[in-house]
Order: C-alpha cells, then structure tokens, then sequence
C-alpha cells in the first residue's frame, strides 16, 4: 500500500476511536427513546435496558464502521490487505490466540477486574452479550490492530510506534470504561499489538479478544455503569 502523511494517519485514527463511539451512542439512543415512548417511564433507564441497548448498538456500529472503513480504502488496498486477515498458518494463529486469551482472562481474575465466579456461568445476560463480545473481537481487532497498525506503517511509524499508538487509540476508544478501565484496555491492546505483528495478521488478536470478552462480559459493563472500575 502507498505511504501516507502523517496528518492523515493522524485524521483516521481519531475517526478510528470516535466513530465507533458516536455511532453505538445514536443506536442506543434511539432504542432507549423508544423504550421511553413505550413505557412512559421517568427517571434513569434501568440497567436491563441499558444492557439491551448496547447488545444492539455495539454489534451494529462496529460493523458498519468496519464496513465504512473499507469501502474508503478499497480502492488502494483488498479488505484482507485493509485488516491484515492473510495466513498461511490459522491453527496455529488460533491456538496462540486461545493461549494469550486465556492468560488474560485469568489476569482479569486474579486482578479481581472481574470475579472468577461471573466468567463462568452461562446465564442469560451473558448469552445476551455473545454477539456484542464476538463483534468486538473480530471488528476491534481489524480496526485497531490491522488497520491502525497498518495505518502507521503506511506514514512513516516503527514498530514501537504501531504498538504504542494503536495501544492508545485502543483505549481511548474505552473511555467509558473509566479510567481504571482504559489503563487495563490499553495494556490488552499493547499486548494484542505485540501478538498481531508477530504473527504477521490480526487473527490471534482475534481470538484472544472473542475469548476474553466471552469471560468478562457483561459484568464488566455492570462494573463500568457502577463506577466499580475506577
């Protein structure tokens, strides 16, 4: 792919953190209005309802943005090329990414981000949340491990620029999260990071990701609505 300058890669990535954001804030939004309109309710939503619109706006912006992301891009380059996807080897990309997943679901636990107990059972709030966590495994890591790496490759950006970089955009993207949170998504993206570029394709940061969001979610959300994370 062509080089290019660094106010541009400067410009996609910030489109990179925000677009997602903006885009599941309006989704959730309209569900939430709607539900307001329904029920007549007053006040704050409910957590219920507030787990059910980002269940439906997490997916749906993620994927548009993926989407969106390459139809600007597919004239210079192919959505494998875009989202670095080529492998010649994928059992082995999948066992690295179950390894690193593991070992981050078991560092979620010991740190008591999230308690053993609640990765574990399958209920119907986490039966809920398998789209949105598989979602955000697949479309998170092209967009901030394939393209933004890619994307600083492109404007001149080292090694240590790309995992840096796309470590903080990464968290950034969490701000929600608190800042607890973000401190601990951007040690995960720095770690995806180092995975992807040594692999050569985002596809054990793939799974690393699925399986860790598969654990932790939804009650990290729960901790982050509560101000738990810090």
């Amino acid at each position: 792919m062509e080089p290019i300058t660094k106010a541009k890669a400067v410009g996609w990535t910030a489109a990179t953190i925000l677009a997602p954001l903006v885009l599941s804030l309006f989704v959730s939004s309209i569900y939430i209005g709607y539900w307001y309109a329904q029920t007549g309710h007053r006040g704050q939503p409910p957590p219920d309802v507030i787990f059910r619109s980002m269940m439906l706006a997490t997916p749906l912006a993620l994927w548009i943005v993926t989407g969106a992301w390459w139809l600007f891009h597919r004239g210079g380059s192919s959505f494998a090329e875009l989202y670095w996807i080529r492998t010649s080897s994928i059992g082995k990309d999948v066992l690295v990414g179950v390894v690193v997943g593991g070992v981050w679901t078991a560092v979620y636990g010991f740190g008591e981000v999230v308690e053993f107990g609640e990765m574990f059972v399958l209920d119907r709030a986490k039966l809920g949340f398998v789209p949105a966590s598989v979602s955000a495994g697949f479309c998170e890591e092209f967009l901030f491990r394939g393209f933004l790496i890619g994307l600083i490759a492109r404007a001149g950006g080292g090694r240590g620029s790309q995992l840096v970089y796309s470590s903080l955009a990464f968290a950034l993207a969490h701000c929600f999260w608190g800042p607890w949170g973000v401190f601990w998504t951007a040690a995960l993206g720095f770690t995806f990071g180092l995975v992807t570029l040594w692999r050569g394709n985002v596809w054990s940061a793939v799974v690393a990701h699925t399986v860790l969001n598969l654990c932790i979610e939804p009650a990290l959300l729960s901790k982050a609505l509560t101000g738990d994370l810090g």
